[in-house]
């Protein structure tokens, strides 16, 4: 069978093993601590390729926090000592004030992804999840956490 249908045979693997199938954000060589935040995306993905998903979510909030310093100590230099919510708060706040007429509920994105990744990451402990729940919950910090990456990379 792989040898007649190899895309899909790969694609199959993929999401039995986890990598990702959504794009990966990739931090700029410019960007501040650009090296450690990509090396978190990749130890993320190894992470959860290993079964080690606490940890993936762990990587996935050190990872989001990080970037959202990068973007402020280009953007809001005197906010970027802030934790991550809070600083999710004034990048949201940033990005209204300097796109303008764009979709609030679009910008809202970047507080409730914050939140879900805040919340994994301090809850996962108290969870009563099986490695299933374990597994797909890993998954989903994984891709918010590079959509948000990627979203935010636009205006570095």
């Amino acid at each position: 069978m792989e040898h007649r249908a190899h895309d899909k045979v790969a694609d199959l693997r993929g999401v039995l093993g986890g990598t990702a199938l959504a794009p990966t954000a990739v931090v700029p060589h410019d960007t501040w601590s650009a090296d450690r935040l990509n090396q978190y995306l990749t130890d993320i993905d190894n992470s959860i390729a290993g079964s080690n998903y606490e940890r993936a979510i762990s990587l996935s909030y050190t990872c989001l926090e990080g970037f959202y310093k990068a973007f402020a100590r280009k953007n809001l230099p005197s906010l970027s000592h802030l934790e991550m919510i809070a600083l999710s708060r004034e990048i949201k706040r940033w990005l209204g004030q300097t796109l303008g007429s764009y979709p609030d509920e679009a910008l809202s994105m970047i507080n409730h992804i914050s939140y879900t990744v805040d919340r994994a990451r301090n809850k996962f402990s108290e969870s009563h999840f099986e490695e299933e729940a374990a597994r797909w919950l890993a998954l989903y910090v994984r891709d918010l956490m590079n959509t948000q990456i990627r979203l935010l990379l636009h205006f570095l």
